[in-house]
């Protein structure tokens, strides 16, 4: 029941980063700005990179969400000797641990530093707590110990002031027209 209650309290953190930037409207201009056009950039504007980085950002940041959280009612009726249980298990433990690869090697936009390097630290403890839960599964545990609640509650914890990053970016920068 603790990793239900653990896995809830990271969807609700992910919901609201989702919800935060899913007013993005995903319009990217691509190409340089004609000679007869000053390029002016407006600084109070997210520009199109952040945008792009933000859509794939929290595309990853709302997968990893989903997955918590399929895999907290799949551990709610655990299920070992079910091998499409364990087979599903298996490959939402793989899809967690791998969210943290997914953007640790993107170079965000220099504005978004700080949200990222939250993130980064979210979905690391996020992979880490996958792999504690892989641990035990793979010995028929299916109780959440300490170790992985104590990680689980440090992404949750993450998450939260990922959101916060994200939402104060977002209150001092418009969205482009």
């Amino acid at each position: 029941m603790k990793i239900v209650l653990g896995l809830a309290a990271v969807l609700v953190i992910l919901l609201g980063m989702v919800a935060a930037v899913g007013n993005l409207d995903g319009s990217i201009v691509f190409g340089e700005p004609s000679a007869e056009e000053p390029s002016v950039v407006d600084p109070t504007v997210v520009t199109g990179t952040e945008m792009g980085y933000l859509e794939f950002v929290v595309n990853v940041l709302q997968a990893i969400s989903s997955d918590i959280s399929t895999l907290g009612r799949l551990f709610s009726q655990p299920a070992l000797d079910d091998d499409m249980w364990r087979a599903s298990a298996i490959v939402l433990l793989d899809r967690i641990e791998a969210g943290h690869g997914a953007i640790v090697t993107i170079d965000p936009p220099a504005r978004l530093q700080p949200f990222h390097e939250m993130a980064v630290v979210a979905l690391d403890h996020s992979a880490r707590f996958a792999t504690i839960i892989r641990a035990g599964l793979s010995e028929g545990r299916t109780e959440l110990t300490e170790e992985a609640a104590a990680d689980l509650m440090a992404a949750a914890e993450a998450f939260g002031q990922a959101e916060e990053l994200l939402n104060g970016f977002l209150a001092t920068h418009q969205l482009p027209e």
